[in-house]
């Protein structure tokens, strides 16, 4: 692998899940390591979806190995967050991974859906942020 091309300084962030003290789902990211690596940018598009334009771009990105990485984890750089999707140990040597990863979608990693149950016996269901999606 050369040095050169791994110019980018990256954050390995892991997801921790906790609740408040109504019983809903928190989410935080916390660093676990920080890295050099290179990102290289495999396809992008744009749709249509709650009432905005979103986009999504499929990027690669390549580390030196570094033990434990885990697809619900996310790679940050530069105020941008990339969803890790799959981990490649390259000949299984321990020497080089890739990460083929998702940015632009989401800053929570996968969507996660959490239900309030209310006095009255009505659920609400909330998405990671928080936010009402269906009463």
């Amino acid at each position: 692998m050369q040095a050169g091309r791994l110019r980018h300084r990256l954050i390995l962030q892991s997801k921790a899940e906790t609740r408040d003290s109504y019983g809903a789902t928190l989410i935080t990211w916390d660093t676990v390591a920080t890295v050099w690596g290179a990102i290289e940018p495999l396809s992008g598009k744009e749709y249509f979806a709650q009432q905005e334009v979103q986009s999504e771009s499929k990027v690669r990105i390549v580390i030196r190995y570094y033990s434990g990485v885990l697809p619900s984890w996310r790679v940050s750089h530069g105020g941008l967050y990339y969803d890790i999707e799959d981990v490649l140990n390259h000949d299984t040597r321990n020497r080089q991974l890739t990460l083929m990863c998702r940015q632009g979608v989401s800053e929570t990693g996968a969507a996660t859906s959490s239900y309030l149950l209310l006095e009255d016996g009505f659920q609400l269901l909330l998405e990671s942020t928080g936010s009402l999606l269906l009463e």
